[in-house]
């Protein structure tokens, strides 16, 4: 049996591992059981950013599931079915789990709105089984990723951190159902992965992406925490996605 064959596939259920204990922090932050945990853990982070730590490993992960399988030639079928299910996990229902937290904790007195969280998983899930069947997807996305939208909402804790009020959190419940309708949706995203490093085609809405995440990056890192600035990143990626659609649309 040949070990480099499961690799991979190690990689994609460490993923989902991370997603599985992520969820569990945002769920016993909401409703904490363990007490003795809570305040364990508060000593280094707040316990939130315990489990949006190990979302951002398992973003680390699900890149080089599919990289490790690439390098060492061996995608499968089984694979790409054990990647679909991690990236629910980690990516459609954690960040779910992320939003109710945040607004159990900085939005308490909206009690029945922040139920909202659930569009997140429940948008994830048919993201992933139109990806699944879809056989367009191999150079570009239609619709925002769920990693995507995992990040996303990872910075938007940071910007809800610093500024929690009631327009926030109407600003929060319409992004919600945008972000979700975004995934579903038939707008063509262009991927990230690089063939060649020819600044032409997909190659330049990536350099001008990459450009703008790095301004953004230094300038929140200078004023406020560099993960408040994934948002407008992703705002960017969005963008750009837009003109990418117009023009590819044009030429096929």
């Amino acid at each position: 049996m040949k070990i480099k064959k499961h690799i991979p596939n190690f990689i994609t259920i460490l993923n989902l591992v991370c997603g599985v204990f992520a969820i569990l922090i945002f769920i016993q932050f909401t409703f904490p059981i363990d007490k003795g945990l809570r305040s364990l853990i508060n000593r280094s982070y707040t316990f939130l950013e315990y489990g949006i730590l190990l979302m951002i490993i398992a973003t680390v992960l699900d890149f080089l599931d599919g990289f490790t399988a690439r390098l060492l030639k061996v995608q499968s079928e089984i694979g790409a079915q054990l990647d679909s299910l991690a990236d629910m996990v980690t990516f459609g229902v954690a960040p779910g789990f992320l939003v109710y937290a945040t607004c159990s904790e900085f939005f308490p007195e909206h009690n029945l709105l922040k139920y909202i969280f659930i569009l997140i998983p429940s948008f994830s899930a048919l993201r992933l089984a139109k990806f699944n069947v879809d056989e367009e997807q191999t150079t570009y996305f239609k619709g925002l990723a769920t990693p995507a939208n995992a990040l996303f909402w990872i910075g938007m804790f940071y910007l809800i951190k610093s500024n929690h009020s009631d327009m926030i959190f109407y600003t929060l419940i319409a992004l919600t159902i945008l972000m979700s309708l975004l995934m579903t949706s038939n707008l063509r995203m262009f991927s990230l992965k690089l063939k060649n490093l020819k600044l032409e085609g997909d190659n330049i809405y990536r350099a001008i992406l990459i450009l703008g995440a790095v301004i953004l990056t230094i300038i929140f890192g200078m004023f406020t925490n560099i993960l408040a600035s994934i948002p407008f990143i992703i705002v960017l990626y969005i963008l750009l996605s837009v003109h990418y659609h117009y023009t590819t649309r044009k030429t096929t």
